[in-house]
């Protein structure tokens, strides 16, 4: 019987024993490929393995991709596998030779009690595992196909399905393809992942679904109806109205939506054809009876906002037909109120002189006048000038003149569109003005302009631009209508205002005349390529500069409270401006030379001053009103000088 004493000795002596036993050798227990090399030498150990290997590096290997249908019938030396029997036994001799005594030994007997095998992965021709796994990767990768909802121009629906993609997992087809080199198997099976697109087919589907209601072969076309006209809005048309959201890089299932930018560009065009101005009657004035000169008409309009809401309802609803939402607005004076509105005095009048303008400005301001015979302007209603004249364009049968505008380099001359018109606006402003009805809005001209002063009154101008938001405005205060009767000859136009006369009486203080600023005398002249060779044109003429202020009291006659309207005017000084043709200029002409002849024919003058203040005119009779604030001008505008053709830009 063994001692207790004696067993550890013995346990010593036998791991002494198999220390020494296996000194320099490869530990028991360690395969290579299957192969035993366990207590061999290096070398022995190489020639057991160097059959193996040459096996394994020729045996054939069917590799499939899995999903994908792929298969590559191979070798791991085709697979650019090279493998070394030496390194192999490296590895193996390595088990049991790391660490301290104590884990080196524990390392030993765990390789002789459970084996240890060494795989390809604990050599450095993993490598080629993977170039060649990245070659198949190539193959065997697809990138996911997204769903596609696309509308065509001609409203047709274009789609595609969502596909998904694939790809090769590296690591765990690594493991498979190692496992089957390590053992005996030939066939290896890769990982392949699907990989989803980014938009599949259930984000569009409701997408599609709604786009099959309106723009499908079977969805119905929906139309605008009022009274005998109809807009069908088609399928074409529909579809540029319409508009994915959502989808690819939003997080969101995509949605159908009506561009309202779009759609109320397509409804105010339909407005277009349907509104109508509401219009008022106009009269002329015969000695206390009153001729129609055009009757009055019934407004109406399209409710844009309304129409674009019943739109989006009826395309939701599936309806077929939407009813336009008109409303119309009744005349405020019509041809039966002749006898009732009460005109029958002269309450004021007014003229101005536009002799030695040219032809162009002339038409434009007999036309001007045409436009505003005969209008009336009802109890408490504001006369809006630019409302009443309409539009100042070619289309509205104005010609082009020339005007004088403001610029960073100061003001020049250009053509511009309804010359003229501002001083029909002065012309008629003036009688408004004395006749002491209440001023909503009025601005001054650039330049002061002799031939607009009134009654010995300067700072009493008008200057209109529609364009620009400058207008003249007045309100008619009184408890009566008043009638306006323009008309004009070849040299001068003529307002007068007809009604009753007002309970009141006017009186305008003298005007205050400062901040007197001198021209520059220097004549300028430049090209005009839109007058003909040879022609000319005075368009400004040098003159002081200065600020004016005309004090207008309105006296009420039965004892009312007074109204004051402090009137401002701010003319910047002017300068000697001819125009010379250049339009069909001879190609051997200079135009230089032209330009200097017509400098050459002008001598610097002596500039009128600005005028002395004068006396105020005789009151007259006008209505009782509370005063509202006066509207300011808020921009200088370029405008007419001299009575010639120049009007401000934008028209005037």
């Amino acid at each position: 019987m063994v001692s207790l004493v004696t067993l550890p000795l013995a346990v010593l002596a036998f791991l002494t024993l198999f220390e020494v036993v296996n000194w320099g050798k490869i530990s028991p227990g360690v395969t290579v490929l299957g192969t035993d090399i366990g207590g061999m030498s290096r070398a022995e150990a190489v020639a057991r393995l160097l059959p193996s290997v040459q096996q394994l590096l020729d045996r054939p290997l069917d590799i499939t991709a899995a999903n994908s249908g792929q298969t590559w019938h191979t070798t791991a030396r085709d697979l650019g596998l090279r493998l070394d029997a030496d390194e192999l036994v490296g590895a193996a001799y390595d088990v049991g030779r790391s660490g301290g005594p104590l884990n080196r030994l524990g390392d030993q007997m765990d390789a002789l009690a459970r084996g240890r095998a060494i795989s390809l992965d604990n050599t450095t021709d993993v490598s080629a595992l993977d170039d060649a796994l990245n070659s198949m990767a190539t193959q065997i990768n697809r990138a996911p196909v997204d769903a596609t909802l696309v509308i065509g121009k001609d409203g047709t629906i274009q789609s595609t399905d969502a596909q998904p993609g694939a790809a090769l997992d590296l690591d765990a087809s690594r493991q498979q393809l190692s496992a089957a080199l390590n053992g005996r198997g030939q066939s290896v099976s890769l990982v392949v992942d699907s990989v989803p697109p980014a938009v599949p087919d259930r984000d569009l589907q409701s997408a599609r679904d709604q786009l099959d209601r309106w723009l499908g072969p079977d969805a119905p076309t929906l139309t605008l109806t009022f009274e005998d006209q109809s807009w069908p809005l088609d399928h074409a048309a529909l579809a540029k109205l319409v508009s994915l959201t959502g989808g690819r890089n939003t997080g969101q299932p995509a949605a159908i939506s009506l561009d309202d930018k779009a759609l109320q560009d397509w409804v105010a065009g339909i407005a277009r054809q349907v509104d109508q101005p509401v219009q008022n009657a106009r009269f002329a004035f015969n000695g206390g009876n009153l001729k129609v000169l055009r009757p009055s008409a019934q407004g109406r309009s399209v409710d844009q906002a309304a129409l674009v809401q019943a739109v989006h309802d009826a395309l939701l609803s599936g309806s077929t037909t939407v009813q336009l939402p008109v409303s119309t607005v009744d005349p405020t004076v019509t041809e039966d109120d002749g006898q009732s509105l009460g005109i029958t005095d002269l309450i004021d009048k007014g003229s101005t002189s536009f002799a030695g303008s040219i032809p162009e400005k002339v038409h434009n301001i007999q036309l001007a006048a045409q436009r505003l015979n005969g209008v009336v302007v009802p109890p408490g209603a504001t006369f809006s000038f630019n409302d009443s004249v309409g539009p100042t364009t070619i289309d509205a049968g104005f010609e082009w003149g020339f005007g004088i505008e403001s610029g960073d380099d100061g003001p020049r001359t250009v053509p511009s569109v309804a010359g003229g018109i501002c001083q029909v606006a002065t012309t008629l402003f003036q009688p408004v003005f004395w006749a002491g009805y209440q001023l909503e809005q009025r601005y001054w001209h650039l330049y002061w302009i002799p031939a607009y002063t009134s009654r010995g009154v300067v700072g009493l101008d008008v200057t209109v631009d529609s364009d620009s938001g400058l207008d003249f405005k007045w309100t008619n205060t009184t408890s009566n209508a008043i009638l306006i009767q323009a008309d004009a000859d070849d040299s001068n136009i003529y307002f007068g205002l007809y009604g009753k006369k007002p309970p009141w009486q006017v009186k305008v203080d003298d005007a205050k005349i400062t901040n007197r600023t001198p021209p520059d005398p220097t004549p300028l002249a430049q090209a005009e390529p839109t007058l003909p060779w040879g022609r000319t044109l005075v368009v400004e003429t040098a003159r002081d500069g200065f600020d004016a202020e005309v004090v207008r009291h309105v006296i009420p006659t039965d004892g009312g409270k007074e109204r004051d309207l402090d009137l401002k005017s701010s003319y910047q000084p002017a300068r000697t401006v001819t125009l010379v043709g250049s339009k069909g200029k001879p190609a051997s002409a200079n135009m230089d030379a032209a330009i200097q002849h017509v400098l050459d024919a002008q001598k610097p003058v002596k500039p009128a001053p600005a005028p002395a203040a004068p006396v105020p005119a005789r009151p007259t009779a006008t209505a009782v009103a509370p005063p509202k604030p006066q509207a300011q001008p808020t921009v200088r505008q370029a405008t007419p000088a001299n009575g010639i053709a120049p009007t401000p830009t934008p028209a005037h």
